[in-house]
């Protein structure tokens, strides 16, 4: 039996058996939204797969939801609790993982059906981090498209968060499972790490995913983002004042043109 070290919490794992993919997806009160999240995942070509729902002990009803695909044998609930936020979320999935690639949706937002098959192509070729296009979309309609580079280094991604965390996935194989600090944007810091450990991700052009907008979302608050950004590159990265500076310039450049 091979085993593998996680490099989140120094805890040694073995992909003995399991899917090919596996789906992280944490649920708080998204009861309006998580059923279509789930059936997108369901629906996918590629089918080889796993998705951990980690309900964040809602009160809505959407635990409810999660429970009744119990019949499907790819669908594994997680019911929390306590209420531990995205990232502890996140976590008791990657957790729970068994799969050689891992991926995450939220459950407001949705795949494309050929969004496992066409970044499985990807790593079979060898890639280990690797992303698409997504389109944003609101109660009115769909909107812009944010499009995916073709390749993403780590100085890529301190100007600027180039991975929507519902398109990544990565080998954990070889890269080992990379667990969320909950500090605001859990994901970019987690990118970051597994692209300072693989060298590049790859960008698929291809739209393969759809964001769902919504004014409510923390990432709305532009000013709490920002300091989220700031204090990634000041405690986490611990990066000089200047280079903070310069990277917190080119992170809100990046961030305007990409809606322009």
């Amino acid at each position: 039996m091979t085993l593998f070290m996680s490099s989140g919490k120094g805890r040694f794992f073995n992909f003995m058996s399991g899917p090919v993919f596996s789906v992280i997806m944490p649920v708080y009160n998204a009861v309006e939204t998580v059923r279509e999240a789930i059936e997108s995942v369901l629906a996918q070509s590629f089918s080889d797969l796993e998705v951990i729902v980690v309900d964040d002990h809602s009160v809505d009803g959407s635990r409810d939801v999660v429970e009744s695909y119990r019949y499907d044998a790819r669908v594994k609930p997680v019911l929390l609790e306590e209420n531990r936020g995205v990232a502890g979320a996140r976590n008791e999935g990657i957790k729970e993982a068994k799969g050689k690639y891992i991926a995450f949706l939220d459950a407001d937002d949705i795949w494309l059906s050929d969004k496992l098959a066409r970044q499985k192509e990807f790593f079979e070729a060898g890639c280990t981090v690797v992303f698409s296009s997504y389109r944003r979309f609101d109660e009115e309609g769909e909107k812009e498209v944010v499009a995916a580079k073709p390749s993403v280094t780590y100085q890529d991604m301190l100007r600027g968060n180039c991975i929507g965390n519902l398109t990544g996935a990565y080998d954990c194989h070889a890269l080992g499972k990379v667990y969320q600090k909950a500090i605001g944007h859990e994901d970019y810091l987690m990118w970051l790490d597994l692209i300072k450990q693989s060298g590049e991700a790859t960008g698929i052009e291809d739209v393969l995913a759809k964001y769902r907008v919504s004014s409510a979302s923390l990432s709305g608050n532009k000013l709490t983002s920002s300091l989220w950004v700031w204090s990634i590159y000041r405690q986490h990265l611990e990066l000089g004042f200047f280079s903070s500076l310069k990277c917190f310039l080119m992170y809100a450049l990046h961030n305007v043109l990409r809606r322009l």
